[in-house]
Order: C-alpha cells, then structure tokens, then sequence
C-alpha cells in the first residue's frame, strides 16, 4: 500500500503487530493475546496486507523483524501507550501532594466570608495548592469558564442570575440587616419603615445597577427611597455609613464585622427583603473532574463549617 488511513486499520491488528514485533513468536504473541496460533497466523497475514511488507519473516528457527517492522516497532509502541493513557480513567485527586492552581471569580463579600476559612483549610490539607481569585465583574463569566480561564465562580444574587448553562450549587442566603452611624440624629431606638423611606441609602451593586432588591420590595409596598450613593464594593459601604447620615442595607456577617471597629448600629430591616443567595457555579466541562470536585466540597463544607449555610 502507498498510503494508510488509521480509520481504515483495525486497532486490534496494531495492538496485534506490537506483541508480534516484541516477543518476535506468533505462539508466544498468540498465548500473550489470547488468540489460538492459526488466529494469530491469520493476523500476521492480515497486517502483512495493510502494510504491504512481511514484516516478520523466518531465520532458522526464529522469526526476524524485515527493516520496515524495526521502522514501526518503536513509534507503534509509544502510540500505543499514549492511547492506553489517554482512555484509562483519571488518577484520583491526592490534593496533600497536588502542586494545582484553581481559578476563582468572585466579589469582595465572598471573600471576606469564604476565602480567609478556605486559605486557612488549603493551607492545613493541601498546601502545594495555589489560588488566583478575579473579579467577578458585571459580564457573564460563561466564556471564561468555558475557556479554561476561570474554573469556579461564586456569584451573589439571585439563583436566577445564573445562567441555565451552568452547573450551580447553593451555598447561602445572606441575612439582611440595617446599618446607620451611632449618634444618627434621625434614627431613635428603631428604624421603622417611615424613617427608612426618608433617610438616604447606600446601595451596593456589583453589576452596577440603580435598584436593588430594596427598591423592588418597597414598590411591592407602594414605597420608595433616594439611593444617594452607588458602590460596586461591600468593603467600602461600612466605612461611608460611619461618616455620614446613609443608610446602608447589606449582610448581618459584613454589618457585625465592621461594627466590631467602627461606629455603626445594627436594625433589622423594616420591610421584608428577599435574601440573595451565594452560589457556585461551574462549566459542564469540569462537572466530572476529580480536582474540580474536590474544590467544590471543599467550599460547600467550609460554608457549612463557618455557620453560612442556611
């Protein structure tokens, strides 16, 4: 033959000529296959077709490679075991001697709550794993995740916003809360919703949004506010509330941080709000990996571990 299409070669024939050319035996080949002699004869002749060549012929009582079988038998041999390799199932994930990096997008109020107990786990059971977290922006992290560029995201909202075509899974539900400055001349002993209307808000939207989940629920009461100040950041909102007559409405985890050093005061809302939840989600691409699964339990169990998961 002048030419030969792998999809024309049966690959049984090719694990066939391997033994053939290593044990230099159609007997012995045939015992290592599981073939009877004559099979094996037989597949000697079906190879000798498919490469117009002997390929083995006989010397005294031996059989001896024709220089095109030397030719074949080293890169035939390395292919083979690059197949074997490439169909046999994944080594299981070792994350105490994985040298991994994983990519994770997310806010800063993800951080602050998830990542300090998660570097704090990585660090006790898998220390040659490395992290790179990104923003997570107002773009879809799709592309991203599908690229290889990010391999999790954990999004803040509302189960909705993330898209059908990923994987996603629940973490927790933020517990909603108030926070004015202590000394606050407009606010008494409670914040009722009168006050609330008529006071001005921070309102924190990573997506950059002018409405929140607060403006939806105060039209459902037939309700408004001012949102005096748009920040794309959770960190920052404590800090300008401390300074200033705002209102801030964000998570009871952020709120009690924050007024462990600055002078804040903590009201439950006096409306009730939908809780946006803290997902992961992830491409189908890395659904089934090993690694990828262990990332996953690892955060959900942190979660669970610091009290989040409700």
């Amino acid at each position: 033959m002048n030419s030969i299409h792998l999809k024309d070669v049966d690959m049984n024939l090719l694990v066939a000529l391997d033994v053939l050319l290593t044990v230099g035996s159609v007997s012995e080949a045939a015992r290592q296959v599981g073939l009877s002699q004559s099979a094996m004869s037989h597949t000697l002749g079906r190879l000798r077709e498919v490469f117009g060549d002997e390929l083995l012929v006989r010397s005294g009582r031996q059989m001896v490679p024709t220089e095109r079988a030397q030719e074949l038998a080293g890169p035939l041999k390395e292919a083979l075991e690059a197949l074997q390799v490439a169909v046999s199932p994944p080594e299981r994930f070792d994350p105490a001697s994985s040298a991994r990096v994983f990519r994770l997008a997310t806010n800063d109020y993800a951080q602050f709550v998830v990542l300090p107990p998660l570097i704090e786990r990585l660090e006790r059971e898998a220390p040659g794993v490395d992290l790179r977290v990104r923003e997570l922006g107002g773009s879809s992290p799709v592309e991203r995740l599908a690229t290889g560029a990010l391999d999790l995201v954990l999004t803040l909202g509302l189960p909705e916003h993330v898209p059908q075509t990923l994987y996603r899974k629940d973490l927790f539900q933020l517990d909603l809360v108030s926070v004015v400055r202590q000394g606050h001349p407009g606010v008494g002993k409670t914040l009722d919703l009168e006050t609330y209307c008529k006071l001005s808000h921070i309102l924190v939207s990573p997506r950059g949004d002018d409405e929140g989940v607060v403006d939806m629920t105060l039209a459902e009461h037939g309700r408004s506010r001012r949102v005096a100040v748009v920040v794309p950041h959770f960190m920052v909102a404590p800090h300008l509330v401390a300074a200033t007559d705002y209102v801030l409405t964000t998570s009871r985890s952020v709120a009690e941080s924050f007024a462990s050093f600055l002078p804040l005061r903590i009201f439950d809302p006096p409306v009730e709000l939908e809780r946006g939840t803290v997902s992961m989600a992830w491409h189908p691409r890395t659904h089934r990996s090993g690694a990828h699964k262990w990332l996953r339990r690892t955060i959900e169990e942190v979660a669970v571990a610091q009290g989040l998961r409700r």
